[in-house]
């Protein structure tokens, strides 16, 4: 069957169809100085009655039923909302996190999760690195691209940087416990979405739950504010140290100070950092 053989209607369709699949050029069987390129747009404008007796030809006064690509397109618009549907993220239970009941087995519960995306587009579940039984727990943001490739939380430039800060009062990584709000890397180490956090989050605090540390260190606004429940930015809530219940009816104190990353984008606050790990350091003693 051949062009001729199509009603009108019918070949709008199909050419809307193949605007909606990326054509942009309608053409012969080459182009030639006589036939140029023409968008294909063009072609979905509103024609004249001439043009559509142009169009249908004889087979106007003809009765046939459409005959288009199955469940096709009519939109690019149409398109990019079908590749942006995805399943809506499901909250765990009370129940579900209450009966994990060791580290282990929260590791195990989040490599089976379903219904994150990011799990889809990272390489390696980021857990913890560390001292599960440290005194200090430190809660980042999101693992990078090294994290992302080694599988442990704090291992680039900026991992390199905290053990730096951690030396200066002391301290290393056996003496403190690792992780971070999302135990997988956003695509091109983007800022988690809101629906991101509201998944993920439970599984923090039940994090923070089992290791039950006795100071909790928060690196990082993104973190600092899922945690407290604030919008406060990291600027406003560092340096201050809070009694905050993580959901087991027990008041850790919790200090919140300015991520590595963002220390070695902005060497100059530094000296926020260090009055901040020197605050840790007078509680630890």
């Amino acid at each position: 069957m051949s062009a001729n053989d199509l009603t009108r209607d019918e070949l709008i369709a199909c050419l809307d169809w193949q605007v909606a699949c990326g054509a942009d050029e309608a053409i012969g069987n080459q182009a030639t100085h006589d036939q140029p390129f023409v968008p294909l747009k063009s072609f979905l404008s509103t024609p004249s009655a001439a043009g559509q007796a142009n169009v249908v030809g004889t087979r106007q006064d003809s009765v046939r039923p459409a005959i288009l690509p199955v469940a096709a397109p009519s939109s690019r618009s149409q398109i990019a909302a079908q590749q942006q549907i995805s399943p809506p993220l499901i909250e765990p239970a009370v129940d579900e996190l209450a009966a994990i009941i060791s580290l282990d087995a929260l590791r195990v519960a989040l490599e089976r999760l379903e219904g994150c995306a990011l799990k889809n587009t990272a390489g390696n579940l980021v857990f913890c690195d560390g001292n599960p039984g440290a005194r200090v727990m430190i809660v980042g943001e999101a693992p990078g691209r090294d994290e992302d490739r080694v599988g442990l939380p704090f291992v680039g430039a900026a991992g390199q940087l905290l053990d730096r800060m951690l030396a200066s009062i002391g301290l290393d990584r056996s003496a403190v416990y690792i992780t971070n709000l999302l135990p997988w890397r956003p695509p091109g180490n983007r800022t988690p979405t809101a629906e991101e956090t509201r998944l993920l989050l439970p599984y923090l605090r039940r994090h923070i739950q089992l290791a039950k540390p006795e100071y909790l260190l928060i690196l990082g606004g993104s973190s600092a504010k899922a945690l407290l429940g604030t919008k406060d930015g990291i600027l406003k809530l560092r340096g201050v140290w809070r009694d905050v219940d993580f959901g087991d009816g027990a008041a850790r104190p919790t200090l919140c100070s300015l991520h590595p990353a963002y220390l070695l984008r902005s060497p100059a606050q530094k000296r926020l950092s260090f009055d901040d790990l020197l605050s840790l350091r007078a509680r630890l003693a």
